[in-house]
Parts: structure tokens; sequence; C-alpha cells
């Protein structure tokens, strides 16, 4: 093949792994790995396949890859997982890769580490990093402090454009690349930023003060949650935003790729935690630990579903006079569960994203009221409509829809309803909202239907 062709970026991606073809190797053919083709593999994937294998094959395959190349799959894994392999590595080899990490992602994996291994590879750090990670650790890990990259590229107000160009020519290994550039006085407190283009654009000798945007958004204070960092930056279309103190000194700087991972983080978190999983589990966790996770939730549900079984066997009597009731139950019970469960999850991510405002709520209840009633008038009369045609009977049809629209109804309102009564209660509305709203509608639903069909259909 020509060496241009050969060389080609298309070809170069051709010589990777995918994560079906690593997995392939676990079934003891680990040795057949190639490293380099290993090191052209996404670390996401890479760190995938580690997930999959016991201590002794993990530290294999990481000593396949050079430091930096293991600190990129380690940061793409979870922090307590990574954590853990380089719990079981030589120090001077997870001194290598904690050096080759960004500091926030190196201090998520010296959080997950035993005190006493956390000291210790501290110790073997250079003072500088270590100074550095041991600021960051002072912070909490769910706050702007604990995510933020203190390399920052900055600026004083009295250079020159030709001053600062050098300036930051010099300091381009050492901070993190941006398109932002923020500007600082003597005492290090933020007075304003400017841009790389900017400067490209500006005569030479002109003062950094000159062309200086002094008007900022999206600063933010250590201590706010990662997640309204998160919201501040989508709202403000920013590339970075600057973290500061209490004395308006920056801090640090927080980069659209942290936000990311912490939208990404939180979406999992809350799909998962909305059906009584863990926030924080995987698919391939051990056995214990998902049992653990999911069992207390499962339990609630079984005790909330014990007062649907309950309104059920009250009505036993009348369904064994109608049989029919039963055969229709399901159908109830489920449309009125899905038409609920919509709006739950639409409300859910109006809370997260801040769009729901107190004085919208008495607006939301009834456009709830309004929506249900029109989907279930036309569930409802389909319904009906095919409950006559199955049965023969008008009186089940009528039946059928009523009972189906006013549950419909019912359903929307409590799907509005719960989330936003978690968050009032604060607590977190993506916390299980749909066991709880199940355990609240299906009664509510089963008891409307069998007494509107008890009234109706039984002597």
């Amino acid at each position: 093949m020509p060496s241009v062709i050969q060389n080609h970026a298309v070809v170069r991606k051709l010589e990777q792994y995918s994560l079906e073809e690593l997995v392939a190797f676990a079934e003891g053919a680990l040795d057949a790995i190639d490293p380099v083709k290993l090191a052209n593999t996404s670390p996401y994937d890479v760190g995938c396949f580690l997930e999959r294998l016991d201590s002794e094959d993990q530290q294999f395959i990481l000593r396949k890859l050079s430091s930096s190349d293991a600190s990129l799959v380690l940061a793409e894994m979870n922090s307590c997982d990574s954590a853990e392999i380089l719990s079981e590595m030589r120090d001077n080899r997870a001194v290598k890769i904690l050096e080759e990490l960004e500091p926030d992602d190196a201090v998520d994996l010296l959080l997950n580490v035993e005190i006493r291994d956390r000291e210790r590879l501290l110790g073997k750090l250079s003072r500088e990093f270590a100074e550095t990670l041991r600021n960051l650790m002072c912070y909490d890990p769910d706050t702007a402090g604990g995510v933020m990259t203190p390399y920052v590229t900055t600026l004083r107000d009295s250079m020159t454009v030709d001053q600062a160009i050098q300036y930051i020519r010099r300091e381009k290994n050492e901070t993190e690349n941006s398109d932002i550039l923020y500007v600082v006085d003597h005492l290090r407190r933020l007075i304003g930023t400017t841009t790389v283009r900017d400067l490209i654009w500006a005569k030479s000798q002109q003062a950094i003060a000159d062309i200086m945007e002094r008007d900022m958004i999206g600063v933010c204070k250590p201590s706010e949650s990662k997640q309204d960092v998160a919201l501040t930056m989508t709202e403000c279309h920013a590339q970075t935003l600057p973290v500061v103190d209490n004395q308006g000194r920056l801090l640090g700087i927080i980069t659209y790729d942290d936000v990311i991972n912490i939208l990404h983080e939180s979406a999992t978190a809350d799909m998962q935690k909305l059906y009584g999983a863990g926030g924080d589990e995987h698919i391939t966790d051990d056995v214990w630990y998902s049992v653990r996770r999911r069992t207390p939730w499962l339990v609630i549900n079984l005790f909330f579903t014990l007062i649907s079984t309950s309104v059920i066997s009250g009505f036993a009597e009348q369904i064994q006079q109608v049989t029919i009731l039963a055969a229709f139950l399901n159908l109830i019970t489920i449309l009125s569960d899905n038409a609920g469960s919509q709006v739950l999850s639409i409300a859910i991510r109006g809370l997260a994203l801040d769009e729901l405002l107190s004085i919208d709520i008495k607006r939301i209840y009834v456009k709830e009221i309004l929506k249900g009633s029109v989907s279930g008038l036309i569930i409802g009369t389909m319904a009906g409509v095919m409950a006559v045609l199955w049965t023969g009977k008008a009186i089940m049809g009528l039946l059928v829809f009523s009972s189906l629209t006013i549950n419909m109804i019912i359903g929307g309102v409590l799907g509005a309803f719960v989330p936003i009564f978690l968050k009032r209660m604060k607590l977190d509305p993506a916390n299980s909202s749909t066991i709880i709203f199940t355990a609240i509608l299906e009664p509510i639903s089963t008891f409307i239907f069998l007494k509107m069909g008890t009234s109706l259909l039984c002597k």
C-alpha cells in the first residue's frame, strides 16, 4: 500500500479495536491484543472492556498502554472503578498516570482510593501538582470547585497585545486550551476577558485593557452545584466559565467538556433513579451491589402494589358476577399510567432545567386537565367502540369510555403533581417518581373503573 494512503487518517482509524472485538479476547486470549492497535482504540471502549475483566487482567491490559494512553482510559471510566484499578498498580506507574491526568480528573480518582494510599501517592507527586490536587480536594466533588481546572491562561491588563501573544506561546503546554483569555489584576482578581481572535486583529502595541470585555456573564462561585453550572453554560453558550472566590479572585475555569460530562452523568442518573435503580449503577456491576441499590425501592413498590390488590379484592364478588370487568381492568390501568408517565417525564425535565416557576404551577394543572380531557375523549371513544364490538353491549362501551377519560385526566394531573411535590419537599424529583406516581395512580384508576363497573353492570 502506498505510504500516502497507508498514513491516511481513515486508514489509521481502521487500525483499532471495536468493543466487540476486545470482548472476544476476554476468554483467555488477552495476549493476542496488539498494543499499537489498542492504543488507537477509543479510550471509552477500552474502559468498557476493562469493566468486564478481573483486577489481574485489567492490569495486564493497561501495561500494554503508555501512561498517557492509560490515563485517558481511566478518565473515561467510572471514578470508583478507576480508583480501584489505580490502587492495584505499583506506585511509580500510578504516579505517572496521575500526572498525565487533568487535575479535576486526578482528584476524582484520589478521592475514591483509601486515605492511606491517597497520601502515599500524593507524597510521590511533584510538590506543585500535589498542592494543586490538595486544594481541589477541599471542594465538594459535586460543586463548581470540584470540577474546575486551575490551569488557566491569565493576562494582565497592562500587557500589550504582542506581550500577551508571547506569553501565551510560552504557556501553551501548561494551561487549558481555550479561545477565551481571562484578564486579572495584580491580586488575581478577574477584571475582564478577551479572545485569541481579538489579539490577532488588534495592533501589536495596543494594551489588553483597551480590547478586553469588562462585562462578564456566567461567573461562578466554587460552592455552586455542578448541575447549576451546566445550566449556566448552556444558557450563556460559553466555551468556559470562570470560577472566582468571594474576593473575585480567579480560581480556575470549567470547560465545555466538563459540562458535557456533568449533563451526561445527570441525565443518566435521573433516568435510572426514575425507576428505582441506583443513579451511579452500571449494567456490569456486581450482583450484590445492584441488588442493594434496587431492592429497597422494589420493597416500597410491593407495599404500594398491595393497595391496588386490596382494592381489587374488595370487588371480588362483583367481578365474579361480571367477569368482563377483569378483562378491561388491565386496559384502563395501562393507558392511564402511560398518559400520566408522559406528563411525568416532561415535568421532571422542566424542573431539572428550572423551566417551571411557582407562578406556573396552577396554570400547568389546568392545562393538564384540558389535555387529559381531550386525550381521554379521543382514546376513550376508540376504546369504547372496541368494547362494544367485543362484548356487544353498549353499556360496556359507556363504562370504558367514561372511566378511561376520567383516569387519563387524573393521570395527567398526578404526572405533574408528583415531581412538583417532591421538589417542594426538597427531594430529588427524579428519584423514583415513577414508582410513587404508579403507587398512587393504580389504586385510584382501579377503584374508579370497578366502582363504575359494578354500579352500571351489577344488579
